[in-house]
């Protein structure tokens, strides 16, 4: 239903991954003592997802309101596909945290409104197809305030994207959304990526950053701690880990994996290694185990961004 809604640029992939992409070049703010943002620099490209990460009141949502230009930099520059000036607002999606949405009209009316505002062509049918799709196709004549917490997230991403904007800038998508609904909002994410739209979006849920991203920003009191590609980052920050899976679950409560100190997981037990651990204990597991799986496994996100924020690696 996206491909519907998306109208692709007539020129070719290259142009929209090089040319539309998000930039904040030394960005900072100062609000009295407190230096909020202190000389942010991220690059987001088209067809990319960049997870926006940080600790509570580690500047993520001040950085996030100086790219809409909600509130401006101190000192900084953000440029949309190269350019200092900002496109047209139709141009750009954004998700604030908190809602914004007018609660004593109906649901219907809500997206006919704003679509009305942004110019969107053949509206009522898309707006249609995204209720139906969110599950919201039978809500279409209540009104907002009538809403649970999920649904009134659901329509205000809706919102977010029915203009079909280039750049996407999203504050807590997840926020409110049970498992279902959380799948959904990955699935219509990874179909606006394959569109060739830039998103950076800002979570707390490390879990779905993980799956949905590309790249990742860390950000803790005001200053960006790395940036950049996620699978590189993880492999140089984070420890080592070997997976060891037995084809049996049940060997997983054998007493070797609590002196191990090994997590378990899926079905799998996870060794955080030493310098010369991984051969010992490949072979401690092999001579007590039938072993289904024995790989150097990515270590998660979660780790990382508390050892970084921690102070733990650098």
């Amino acid at each position: 239903m996206i491909r519907e809604i998306i109208q692709l640029h007539p020129f070719a992939n290259e142009y929209l991954v090089a040319f539309n992409m998000i930039e904040l070049i030394g960005v900072s703010k100062q609000y009295d003592a407190i230096l909020a943002v202190d000389a942010v620099s991220i690059t987001v490209q088209a067809g990319r997802i960049c997870g926006f990460l940080g600790p509570n009141g580690a500047g993520k949502t001040t950085t996030l309101r100086m790219l809409m230009n909600i509130i401006h930099p101190d000192q900084g520059s953000i440029r949309f596909g190269g350019l200092a000036q900002r496109p047209p607002a139709n141009n750009i999606g954004y998700l604030p945290e908190e809602r914004g949405l007018y609660q004593k009209i109906t649901v219907f009316e809500t997206l006919q409104y704003f679509a009305q505002l942004r110019r969107v062509q053949d509206a009522n049918r898309k707006i249609n197809s995204f209720l139906e799709r969110f599950g919201l196709g039978d809500r279409c004549n209540s009104k907002v305030h009538t809403l649970s917490k999920g649904n009134q997230q659901k329509l205000q991403f809706i919102n977010t994207i029915l203009h079909d904007p280039q750049y996407i800038v999203l504050d807590e998508p997840f926020s409110g959304l049970d498992p279902v609904n959380q799948l959904l909002l990955k699935e219509i994410l990874e179909e606006l990526k394959a569109a060739k739209r830039t998103i950076i979006f800002s979570s707390h849920q490390l879990d779905q950053v993980e799956k949905l991203c590309d790249d990742v920003a860390l950000i803790d009191a005001g200053k960006l701690i790395l940036a950049g590609n996620m699978h590189e980052i993880k492999m140089s920050h984070a420890h080592p880990q070997l997976q060891i899976s037995p084809q049996h679950k049940t060997d997983l409560d054998h007493v070797f994996f609590t002196e191990q100190a090994a997590e378990i997981r899926d079905g799998s037990a996870y060794f955080t290694l030493g310098p010369n651990d991984k051969q010992k204990l490949i072979a401690e597991a092999n001579a007590l185990f039938d072993l289904r799986i024995v790989r150097l496994a990515e270590p998660g996100l979660e780790e990382l961004f508390i050892d970084l924020v921690k102070g733990g690696s650098a």
